[in-house]
């Protein structure tokens, strides 16, 4: 299975957090600070609108806590941090699974009802998933999603890579209260983050060899 992550659900902190935050964020998009200032000049409308959408795209996204979940980790004295240089590129094609007990907990026998390593990779009844790349990388991230796809995904609780219906611990149900003028903030700001090719893995259904010895 590769190098041992085992840290069973000592990431859970990492979803109720996102999830706390994702409150403030619904009340917070609607505050007079998020309020464009009128622009002096006819001509710097487009650019002032351009600059308020990607910093309100980037608080939103903060206080969202994406990063949480859709960001490599990487170990510091103080426990395990974001990874600055893998912003929001979602969970490494290059890692190996963690050594996990995947068919307890596809039987529902294992202690917690999911498990997590560094957030980035969630399993659970519904098998497992991985955090998709949200970076502008054309060819694996959202590069090339028009704003009407992105506010899509969010409106028909779809997944970013599969076009399916999410089935993991994403709050899309919640994210998808946003605004379209929310949502709208949020898909600049990602357009302006540095691009990373990272080809995340699919789904591995619960009917995967992966979890075999188990009746489901």
């Amino acid at each position: 299975m590769g190098k041992s992550k085992s840290f069973s659900i000592l990431s859970f902190s990492l979803v109720i957090i996102p999830l706390m935050l994702t409150v403030v964020l619904i009340g917070c998009g609607s505050k007079a600070e998020f309020e464009p200032k009128p622009p002096t000049k006819a001509d710097d409308q487009e650019e002032v609108y351009r600059k308020y959408n990607v910093e309100r795209g980037r608080r939103l996204v903060e206080l969202g806590g994406c990063s949480q979940c859709h960001t490599p980790k990487i170990k510091t004295a103080l426990g395990y941090k974001p990874d600055k240089d893998l912003f929001l590129s979602g969970y490494p094609s290059d890692e190996p699974l963690p050594d996990l007990p995947y068919a307890e907990i596809i039987a529902g026998e294992a202690e917690n009802k999911f498990y997590t390593t560094d957030a980035t990779i969630w399993v659970g009844r519904w098998g497992v998933s991985f955090a998709p790349n949200l970076t502008p990388d054309p060819e694996t991230g959202i590069g090339n999603l028009t704003e009407e796809d992105f506010i899509e995904i969010f409106r028909g609780n779809k997944h970013f890579a599969e076009g399916a219906e999410v089935v993991s611990p994403m709050p899309v149900n919640v994210y998808s209260q946003l605004s379209f003028f929310e949502l709208r903030s949020i898909f600049i700001y990602l357009q302006t983050i540095e691009p990373i090719p990272n080809d995340v893995p699919a789904r591995i259904p619960p009917e995967s060899d992966l979890f075999e010895g188990k009746d489901t």
